[in-house]
């Protein structure tokens, strides 16, 4: 495997929040991804704690990935871009704006090790969505419409589901970004069913505004009942029940009526209320939370729970920075539980390349220890 790795530059002390700091970022990244010079909580100097090892690259592209473990072999599943033959490997940014439904794919690599994925497997498209319809025409399909978000599960008595949001171009504020789902039996081409956007109380909201969701993770509680993770409805994180994938679903609330925060403490601000939330549950009375400060990403933060409604953060936040890669740009973390090691599998998003293919989301592995507090 080769990566390129740009020259490394010195920053001064005033560039970095006081601390003269070694970075392996070009100087055309930091003009498109600006460094942030000073972070609410207490950032490590390094850019790192908790987790055992630095995050190393692997061959894969990819934002909001998942991994489901089945048959043996890892499946590292995300959305892409196909046109024609050309595989976009996972990069979207512009050429989003002007692709078909049926070039905007969710895709499988699937191999016996995460540093071993085989080629980029398309299972279905955004052709199958229904309920995204043309602004001038609405009784008409939105010629653009897509999805993004994404996260895969897989359920013994269901099979795979697919939460993603649903949405028309890409336009943050002025198109809406909305949750939904897909199913299907067996992951294969051809099995799909778009179960259409969540009902209930979501949808209510959304009608009364543009909601921009920036997805979230999907549960099935011991009793069989569902809870879904999202933000965008004012809140940086909320939750939703639902008795059924198709059913109504309803906000978690507090004592008072009011739609529940579920990160109360988190550092908010005019250009900061954390995006791309993501819960993991390790155990039945062990849940994990991480999401991304503000856009460009300058920080990624993480809670823990025993419950996945009360929450607390996991030691000192923000848990990694831009400095634990050199000031690259990063983009979200995504978690995968291995059951064999008892060990979080981290899944970081880092601007770079593979070998002399274009500027991309490169995936980062690194893992730490279960429990709720390190």
């Amino acid at each position: 495997m080769k990566l390129r790795i740009p020259v490394v530059l010195i920053v001064s002390a005033a560039a970095l929040a006081g601390c003269t700091a070694r970075l392996t970022v070009s100087d055309s990244q930091l003009e498109r991804f600006p460094l942030a010079a000073k972070l609410p909580g207490k950032p490590a100097r390094s850019g790192q704690r908790y987790w055992a090892r630095p995050f190393e690259a692997i061959r894969s592209h990819g934002a909001y990935v998942s991994v489901v473990r089945r048959e043996g072999q890892y499946e590292l599943w995300r959305g892409s871009l196909i046109f024609g033959a050309t595989n976009s490997h996972g990069r979207l940014g512009k050429p989003y704006h002007k692709a078909a439904p049926e070039e905007k794919v969710a895709a499988v690599s699937r191999g016996p090790n995460m540093q071993a994925l085989g080629k980029l497997d398309p299972r279905f498209d955004a052709s199958l969505v229904d309920d995204v319809f043309s602004p001038d025409n609405p009784d008409e399909l939105a010629w653009d419409r897509g999805f993004t978000r994404t996260s895969m599960q897989w359920f013994p008595e269901l099979g795979y589901v697919f939460y993603c949001c649903v949405t028309r171009g890409y336009s943050p504020g002025a198109n809406p970004l909305y949750p939904a789902f897909f199913t299907s039996p067996t992951g294969a081409p051809g099995t799909w069913t778009y179960r259409g956007k969540m009902k209930g109380e979501p949808l209510a909201e959304a009608a009364k505004r543009v909601i921009w969701s920036d997805g979230g993770s999907l549960h099935r509680l011991s009793g069989g009942r569902w809870r879904a993770y999202l933000n965008g409805f004012g809140q940086v994180g909320t939750a939703v029940e639902s008795d059924a994938l198709d059913g109504e679903w309803a906000f978690v609330r507090d004592a008072k009526g009011a739609i529940r925060e579920l990160l109360p403490d988190f550092p908010k601000g005019p250009h900061r209320g954390g995006c791309w939330i993501h819960v993991l549950q390790v155990g039945a009375a062990e849940w994990h939370l991480w999401l991304t400060d503000t856009w460009p990403a300058q920080s990624i933060w993480h809670y823990s729970s025993d419950d996945g409604l009360a929450w607390k953060p996991y030691g000192q936040q923000p848990e990694l920075t831009r400095r634990a890669v050199g000031g690259r740009a990063i983009k979200c973390l995504r978690t995968y539980f291995d059951s064999e090691r008892n060990e979080i599998v981290g899944m970081l998003s880092v601007r770079g390349r593979i070998d002399d293919g274009p500027e991309g989301w490169v995936l980062h592995l690194s893992h730490m220890d279960t429990g709720l507090q390190p």
